[in-house]
């Protein structure tokens, strides 16, 4: 009799304990509330990566709901462009994902990048009429998106979020302008500048003003070397001056330790937790 009331107090700790877990669970999921909109968001690697890089962040959006629609644009070296879908992209897709693909991806030729993700834009525009767009960009990426959105081409959507993670907008140890003892002026200034922090700089009033919603998301090693391993803070801080004061919000987040390393910023879960937050939760006043 003993061992039978023993057993059955176990299955009624081991049904709660399930039962448990399943409301936390639940309502972590229900408490982000995210918008369904068909505002798609592009997803642009740095150099010598690919769409792999962007996967984590791209499951990790996936698995908390806030979308039902995963699409892979391949860019060919010849510029030519080959859709593919993981999931269809339909009238019935909401917050729909793009992982802008590009195969020739050891150059620098940052302007050829950034007319190969406008045709990307276009194309996707034209199929599936949307008139506004999210970007998050990952190292050099940053620069590929700053040189379409500070180019003269006519612009045919609106952007409307801009992630930037590890931005090296002033230079980098893998793009031969490092500055180690660069410093910021009070506005954000950099003492040093880069040759396409230079052509940024002359092209700044191009920037749509007051329409862009700003996450510039870096990282600190915390060892000293106030870097990623591969950007330096000052470098990624330096795009507040180019464009803090046109966007129509602008913040900026540091992340430190181990974690905040250059490549491990895009597979960091507390970095996918604030994407997603700042682009689709609810919460947020940043309207679209």
């Amino acid at each position: 009799m003993m061992k039978r009331k023993l057993l059955f107090a176990i299955i009624i700790i081991l049904l709660g304990c399930t039962s448990s877990w399943g409301v936390v669970h639940g309502a972590s999921t229900k408490k982000a509330g995210f918008k369904k909109t068909d505002i798609p968001t592009f997803f642009i690697h740095g150099y010598g990566s690919s769409y792999r890089a962007e996967r984590y962040m791209v499951n990790s959006a996936t698995e908390n709901g806030v979308t039902n629609t995963v699409v892979r644009a391949n860019v060919r070296r010849n510029g030519s462009i080959r859709i593919l879908h993981s999931s269809r992209w339909t009238d019935q897709s909401y917050n729909p994902l793009i992982e802008v693909n590009f195969i020739a991806n050891h150059n620098r030729n940052y302007p050829r990048y950034a007319f190969w993700f406008g045709k990307v834009l276009k194309q996707l525009q034209s199929q599936h009429h949307f008139t506004k767009y999210n970007v998050v960009a990952h190292s050099l990426g940053n620069l590929d998106l700053m040189y379409y959105l500070l180019g003269h081409e006519k612009k045919t959507a609106q952007l409307v979020h801009q992630v930037d993670i590890a931005g090296p907008f002033d230079g980098s140890n893998i793009d031969g302008f490092r500055f180690p003892d660069n410093k910021l002026a009070a506005d954000s200034r950099p003492q040093k500048m880069s040759d396409f922090y230079h052509f940024f700089l002359n092209r700044k009033e191009n920037y749509p003003i007051n329409q862009v919603h700003v996450l510039n998301i870096y990282g600190n090693l915390d060892n000293g070397s106030n870097s990623d391993g591969r950007v330096s803070t000052t470098s990624a801080r330096s795009l507040k001056y180019l464009i803090g004061n046109r966007a129509k919000s602008y913040h900026q987040v540091e992340f430190k330790g181990w974690d905040a390393q250059h490549h491990m910023l895009r597979q960091n879960p507390q970095v996918s937790q604030k994407i997603i937050e700042f682009v689709w939760g609810r919460d947020n006043d940043r309207a679209s």
